[in-house]
């Protein structure tokens, strides 16, 4: 009986071994074979292409739906074997009440979410990582997410960034910045307060860096956070902060100077292998700087254009500030509209 069960599984296992080999000898004489065929195989599919329907959601940083949103598209149609390459295309849609829209390319091959605009709003695109929606396949169950965030009240801020400080293993350095002056000016006449002091140690130990950070006096004060802020803590502020290892915060919030203004520092660290033995560390920033005594850390979109008037607010502000006076806090929507007027004026000039 035993015997006659391993001849029934032995000839069971040679059918299906058969049935196999012609079903993949029946695929391979379907199978295109020549480049003709090849060719031909391809303009069939393109012909047979369907249209792509896209869904997308813009939300806030609450997670609601934003209404009335416009929603730029980046996008491409396949072409057949005679069709020319599509150069890319963009089309603008707008958001319904629930923040939902939805887009049709014909022939698909590829399309993005470039940019999500709204009076009120701001689109980061660090935030918002480009993802083909064509391969991601959106539905109206499942479409795809676009984040903006709702300004709060504006304002001009400083805007200063570079590199920090850098140095090898093993060693130590402590450097002072001044967040007011810019680096042209510090060349020239040296920093006028330090409002951070900012110290990196190596540790032979265990082949690590320690980040001090500390402020210049008794009314100053430093907040370590992984938080993006728009407006700087009220309280909290210590006068040293010790960072013994990674992640390293990516922002520093200042309250500094006499009388007080509010400041984050948007910071990054990078370490590298210099050799084999040694080890090098680097601190960037971009300082945001409220000069007029408010927490309020919202850049003004309006002002990113008007380069004459953004100039005009900084010279204003760093006069006061390096006097030790607290600059009057400027009309902006007042400013902006002037602004505007006067290059309507001089565009039209013949």
């Amino acid at each position: 009986m035993m015997k006659y069960r391993l001849v029934n599984r032995t000839f069971s296992i040679l059918a299906c071994l058969i049935a196999l080999a012609d079903l993949a000898v029946a695929q391979q004489a379907k199978e295109p074979t020549t480049g003709e065929e090849r060719r031909a195989s391809f303009q069939k599919a393109f012909e047979n292409l369907g249209p792509a329907h896209l869904y997308g959601i813009v939300l806030d940083q609450s997670g609601q739906g934003v209404a009335r949103a416009e929603v730029k598209i980046g996008w491409a149609n396949a072409t057949g074997l005679a069709g020319k390459p599509d150069p890319g295309q963009t089309s603008w849609v707008t958001t319904e009440a629930d923040g939902i829209w939805q887009f049709t390319v014909p022939k698909p091959w590829r399309a993005f979410v470039t940019e999500v605009r709204k009076e009120g709003y701001i689109y980061d695109r660090q935030q918002n990582p480009a993802k083909d929606l064509i391969e991601n396949r959106t539905t109206p169950e499942t479409p795809f997410v676009s984040r903006v965030r709702k300004l709060g009240e504006t304002a001009f801020l400083l805007r200063k960034d570079g590199e920090l400080l850098r140095v090898l293993s093993p060693g130590q350095k402590t450097v002072p910045l001044d967040v007011v002056k810019d680096r042209s000016e510090e060349r020239k006449s040296g920093s006028t307060y330090a409002d951070v002091w900012v110290s990196v140690e190596y540790r032979p130990d265990d082949a690590g860096w320690t980040v001090t950070c500390r402020s210049t006096n008794a009314t100053d004060g430093i907040i370590a956070s992984e938080n993006l802020m728009h407006e700087a803590p009220a309280e909290g502020y210590k006068a040293e902060v010790t960072l013994p290892h990674p992640p390293w915060p990516r922002y520093l919030y200042l309250r500094t100077r006499t009388p007080p203004v509010y400041c984050r520092l948007d910071v990054e660290y990078d370490t590298w292998n210099e050799s084999e033995t040694v080890t090098g560390f680097k601190v960037r920033y971009v300082a945001w700087v409220n000069p007029y005594g408010s927490r309020n850390l919202e850049y003004a979109p309006e002002l990113v254009e008007q380069w004459q008037l953004r100039k005009q607010l900084e010279r204003e502000a760093k006069a006061d500030l390096l006097q030790n006076k607290r600059p009057v806090k400027p009309d902006l929507p007042k400013l902006v509209k002037e602004a505007k007027e006067k290059a309507g004026k001089d565009k039209d000039k013949p």
